[in-house]
This record gives C-alpha cells, structure tokens and sequence, in this order.
C-alpha cells in the first residue's frame, strides 16, 4: 500500500532534526566492537538474563552483541522460524471487500494484532480486511496454502496517529472454519527500553507488496534513536508497512513504519536507477536511504496510559508467553500416523501440489520469562457497553473490566480544602513557596469573589492562580507524598466541574471542549483535550484510600485543565512519564516532592525549531474557537536533596501542531505529530512566564552544569 505523504513528512522532519548522514553513519559503527558505558553493559545483561535464564547464554550473547560476533547457535534459525509464524500479509479490503492494497501485521497476544495506524486508521478499514498466516514458501519452493483470519474491531480497536500504529482485535477461527488462532502464537513486547544499542543488526520479516513471507536477516544495522523512533539500514519496500523488526534475540524492538527516500536537488524522490519516482510507480522501485520503526517501548507506555486493563491487552503487558509450538502446525484434520496414536507427520494440499509436512520439536522457548506459558486460547467476550455488574450492580468499564469509580467532588467543602503547603518538603531552606506574579501581570489575576484580596484557589493537595484574561491557569502547584499513596484503581470517563469560588467567565468548560471520545480518529470538529495540569495521580495520596480518591477528583476543576491537541495530550508518554519518574523516586524512598507547571502565554515563536528563545520578542498564540491556544508548557520537578533542594525545568511543545490552527475549520483530517521535550534552566522559564520563582534558579540541576537546553529522548537524559 502507499504510505501515507503525512507520515513521510513527519519521518523527514524527524530526520532532518536527527540531523545525521545514514551511509556515513554506518560506516562510522562498522562491525565492531560497539562501544558501550559500564551501565549500559549491566542493562543488556539483566535483559539477557531475563531472556535466557542463564548465566553463561546471557554472558556468551553480550560478548557476541559488544564485539559484532556473527556466530549464533544453530538454535537461531529456529528460533527465527517460531517468531515468523506470528506475521502475517493483510490484505486490504474496502467497505465493498474490494482489494486496495497489501500490508503485514504480527500477533502480539492472544487474539490481537498490530499494524500500522496507516494500514488500518479506523476500525471501518479492518472490518473487511483479511489476515493470511503461512502464506510463504515451503522447503520445496512452493507456496503454501495461506490460512485466513478476520479481523473483530468491535471487540477492540485502538490506533495511535503519532505513533502510527493500530491493535485489532483477530477472530479466535479461521474464515474456513478447523483452525485456531492461538496455534500461530504471538510475539511478547517488552516494555524495557533499549534492547538494541546503535551497531547492531536488525531482521525484519515481512509481506513486501504483498509477496511471500520475507525475512531481511542480519543486513539492517541499527543507527540511532531519535525519540520515540529508531532508524536502521535495511530493505523494505511497500507491504512491509506493520513488519515487526528483531535484535539477536529475537525480540520485537520496533515496528516498521516508513523510510528516507533518495531525492534530487529539486527534492524529487528518485528511484534505484536515478530515475524520478511518481505516484504511478510501485513504492519498490524508491530508492530508501534509511527506514524508520517505532519503538517497542513507546507503544508499550502507550498501551498502559490508555487501555491497559483491556482484556485482549492485559496478557500483552503482564507479557504472557504464547504456547509452545509442539504441534500447533497441525491441521485438524491432519490424518492420524500409523499407530493412530499422535500426528508425526501429514500431507498439505497447496493447489495441485502435494507436500509432507514434518513438524520441529524445539523444546526451549525463545522467550523465558519469569510466569506462565499460555495453554490454550481462553475465549474472551466482546466489551462493547458498560454493564451492570450481577452482584452489586455497579457499572462495568469498558476498558478495565473493572467497576467503574466515578469521579465525585463535594464543592460545598470547597473552603476547607488546605490547598498547596509551601513547607510541605521542609521549612526554611528546604521551603518552595509558590511563584509570584509580577505588578505588570497582577491585573490579569482572577481574585476570590468572597476575599478579592485573594488568588490562590486551594484544592487537596494543590493550588491555582488563574489568568481571568486568557481563562486559564498562570500555574498550578502540587504537593505529593510517596509515602501515603494509595491505590484508588482506574478511573474511567471524566466529570469536569467550574470553580464557583471565581467568576466562571474566567474560566473555560465544556462549551469549548464539548464531548471528545478517546479513541476517536477524525478530531477535526475539536482537535483539544481537557489536559490536566495537576494530574490525578500527584494528588492521590491522603491516610485512607477513600480519603486518597476524594483528593484525586478534585483535580477535576476547569481551573486545572488547558487545551492539549488530542496527540499531545493522549501520545505524552515522555510528558507524563517525566512525573513517573519522580513520583516512582518518591514512592519508593516513601519522600515529598513538588511539581509546578503551567502554560507559556504568547511565547516566542520557535519558528523551524520547537524551544523558543526566553529572549524573543512575543507572539501571540493561535486562536481556535475564541480561544487563544499557549503553544509551550512548562514543568518544574522538586525534590530534596542531602542538604539542599534539587529542582528541574523542562518545556514541551504542542507549536507545530496548533500554528495552523485555522485550517481546523476546513474540518481536513488532522494527522498527530511528535512532541518533543527539553530541558531547560528555571530562570528561562522565569523569563518565558515573567513569574518569580524565588530561590528554585540556585537549585536548578541546569543551572549547575552550565549547560544549554537539552533534547529529552528517554529517561536517561534527565538530570535531576
């Protein structure tokens, strides 16, 4: 099928930021030895061990991994033959089941799939498709017979335009009827980042243009990540859109996605032979310099912030091993062996040839992991309404399974809630008082109806101050506690209340939001979210867990939300996860810390990058719905330290997918674009807000390095 020109366009920006040559690169890594830090080492060695449960296998394999060995056990081959059963060709079906195009695919748990969100972008595009296992060559050369699946949106459906991919529910029987789904297994995704490092070799198996299964083994070398995004050498052509690509181990470490094509001077896309491609030769014939996949890890963050108590995507996350594939080759029909005792072997009718078909015995998985090995398919119904729950009758959430927690908030309290305490890490040096706002921006500051004297809005556990201008927050501020968290399970569907405290024209509600669906595809009617600012997780601590869930609801206030292009605000697995990472520090020392954020009003315009300049001039932000839209927000991490407080700046850019904002009104279908994260020093927010943030600049990690604004790509890059 023809990619999408939006997702090659985001693939060449990406590139062109990454900012490296693919050819030079290469050379550059080589074959070895890939040079690695100490921890670096330890990280793939506790991966190994994972993997292999053994010392000595995963010691062997790091040595092979760090010195470019190409030696590998006979094993591999195997291993390689168990791992291809779970691809399998798409062919695309229109809503008249007509043919449209080729893509691949891969199990990733029982009885779901995934692709490419730009081979299925709605579940409508799946609902005729047809998934093909076993169409491939046989050891003679010929083609084997496919085994066809259809596809069960209604069961689930849910697809990520940033990340550009979809998951699918897979009928558990085959269209013909005799076949199981299960008996093709399926490929466990690892959440771990870094399970190849730059250097190493990548294979791909794959359907290109719709052809026999494909495998492209040890010629794709790894160069870089970029993000969320790993780029590598390899051959891939049209119909390898949804490939899953491995390292040795023959883990899924990204999912093919799109390519570098070679241009001319004119930026003319080029094909093999110099010539110059157009949109009526086949995508096989470009000249691809470097593919680009998305990152296992990604997906994987992304699946937990959004359906992760699914039914079909739990086994996917608690990493459930598929069965072993002693006999799962085998048709239902396969006639009996000679004693009528078990199946050795059986014939295979593929057209008019015949085949003998003889299963392997590969007694060791390829994956060894610490829980069990799935059985059999355990049948799961579809979840397409909340129901009420036979035993107590509360209501069932369509993601989790679960009784559903809806989220209450008794305003009539409203003035007793304690609000953000400023010595809540300590007194004295260890005090982080809330930003002030400056004489030139005090009129703007919307005050208490009751005390007019007074701005801040307290809730439990955090506090607001709010521009009545522009009808959102100047910053909010949360104490969190990682020693009283609790457990209050999953919220499902959002109950968003006004603050009566301040007059409600200061304030923004559903009649610029409206109702938005989270897995809605199209969101041209309105591209925005409710994002919180505080988010319900810093807030969900207190001495009880009804006690911890009231103080959770309450970060459902219009005074702690702003509009967050839908991509940004369900794609931010960096954004959120840069609270993850201090909260987790938190819970597991059981300290305090704070988190102050907010939005950049009218910041500088960045214009071919995505930090502005704390020094430019002004520009106003775009306007959607009557409603100026802040281009950047702002976060700052505080936490204690041995003797003083330790603090981080960080700002993220939703500026290059709201400056052409107008064009909304056209209702084009929007495409989700990356979000990027940097680190930044205190006193340059300071300057972007114009707020004062007191004596958090000389904590600043930043500060202390002297180092300019940094690109956040993982966890790894933060400095605290």
């Amino acid at each position: 099928m023809l990619m999408k020109p939006t997702v090659v366009t985001a693939s060449e920006r990406r590139f062109k930021q990454a900012n490296f040559a693919p050819a030079a690169l290469n050379r550059k890594l080589g074959d070895g030895p890939i040079p690695m830090t100490v921890e670096q080492k330890r990280a793939r060695m506790r991966q190994l061990l994972a993997q292999t449960d053994d010392t000595v296998s995963a010691r062997i394999g790091l040595e092979r991994i760090i010195n470019g060995n190409e030696l590998d056990s006979i094993n591999y081959l195997a291993k390689g033959i168990i791992a291809s059963r779970s691809v399998c060709r798409i062919q695309l079906k229109d809503a008249r089941s007509n043919l449209v195009g080729y893509a691949s695919g891969f199990l990733i748990g029982p009885g779901l799939m995934m692709t490419n969100n730009h081979v299925f972008g709605r579940p409508a595009d799946a609902i005729n498709s047809v998934a093909d296992f076993d169409y491939e060559l046989d050891v003679a050369g010929m083609e084997r017979e496919p085994v066809r699946f259809g596809f069960e949106p209604n069961k689930l459906f849910y697809t990520n335009d940033r990340l550009d991919y979809s998951i699918v529910a897979v009928a558990p029987v085959s269209l013909a009827g005799g076949r199981r789904l299960i008996d093709w297994g399926w490929l466990p995704l690892s959440g771990q980042p870094g399970k190849g490092d730059p250097g190493e070799y990548l294979t791909i198996i794959q359907h290109p243009s719709g052809q026999p299964k494909q495998v492209c083994v040890r010629d794709n070398k790894l160069l870089k990540y970029v993000g969320d995004f790993a780029w590598y050498m390899t051959d891939t052509s049209s119909g390898s859109s949804g490939s899953p690509a491995f390292n040795r181990f023959w883990q899924v470490i990204a999912i093919h996605h799109s390519g570098i094509a070679k241009k001319d001077a004119q930026g003319r896309t080029l094909t093999k032979d110099g010539k110059v491609w157009d949109s009526s030769m086949d995508e096989t014939s470009i000249d691809w310099i470097a593919n680009e996949g998305v990152r296992i890890s990604a997906i994987v963050a992304d699946l937990k912030l959004t359906v992760d108590s699914h039914p079909l995507v739990k086994p996917v996350l608690d990493e459930v091993q598929p069965p072993l594939p002693e006999k799962a080759a085998m048709p239902a029909n396969a006639p009996p062996n000679g004693n009528g005792s078990d199946h050795d072997v059986w014939f295979e009718q593929s057209g008019d040839v015949t085949s003998l078909v003889v299963p392997l015995r590969i007694p060791v998985p390829f994956f060894r992991k610490n829980g069990h090995i799935l059985p059999e398919a355990s049948p799961i119904p579809p979840v397409t309404a909340p129901v009420a729950d036979p035993v107590n009758g509360a209501r069932i959430g369509l993601l989790t399974g679960r009784p559903m927690e809806a989220v209450h908030i008794d305003q009539s309290t409203l003035g007793s809630r304690s609000g953000y305490k400023p010595n809540f890490i300590g007194a004295g040096k260890f005090s982080v008082p809330l930003p002030k706002i400056p004489a030139s921006l005090k009129s703007r500051i919307a005050t208490l109806k009751s005390t007019p004297s007074k701005s801040e809005l307290k809730y439990f556990n955090y506090s607001v101050v709010m521009n009545k201008v522009r009808k959102l927050a100047f910053f909010t501020a949360v104490n969190i506690d990682g020693g009283a968290q609790q457990d209050v399970g999953k919220r499902e569907g959002d109950s968003w209340l006004r603050d009566p405290r301040i007059d409600k024209d200061f304030q923004v509600g559903n009649e610029f939001y409206g109702k938005q669906s989270t897995f809605e595809v199209d969101r041209s009617v309105n591209p925005f979210d409710r994002g919180h600012l505080v988010r319900r997780l810093d807030a969900t601590w207190g001495n009880s867990v009804d006690q911890a869930k009231e103080h959770g609801d309450d970060s459902f206030h219009f005074t702690n939300c702003c509009p967050q292009f839908w991509s940004f605000n369900q794609g931010k697995q960096l954004w959120a996860g840069l609270e993850d990472y201090t909260r987790d520090e938190l819970l597991k020392r059981r300290e305090k810390g704070v988190v102050i954020t907010g939005p950049i009003f009218d910041g500088p315009d960045a214009d071919g990058a995505d930090l502005p300049d704390p020094a430019g001039k002004p520009h106003r932000d775009p306007i959607f719905g009557g409603l100026a839209i802040p281009k950047y927000f702002w976060k700052i991490l505080v936490s204690k330290g041995n003797d003083r407080l330790k603090a981080a700046a960080f700002i993220v850019s939703q500026r290059h997918l709201i400056m052409d904002i107008d064009r909304i009104h056209d209702a084009e279908k929007l495409s989700a674009e990356d979000v990027e994260v940097f680190q930044v020093s205190i006193s340059d927010i300071a300057k972007l807000t114009k707020l004062d943030f007191g004596k958090l600049a000389q904590a600043d990690s930043r500060e202390a390095t002297g180092v300019g604004p940094r690109l956040i790509q993982t966890y790894d890059d933060i400095r605290i």
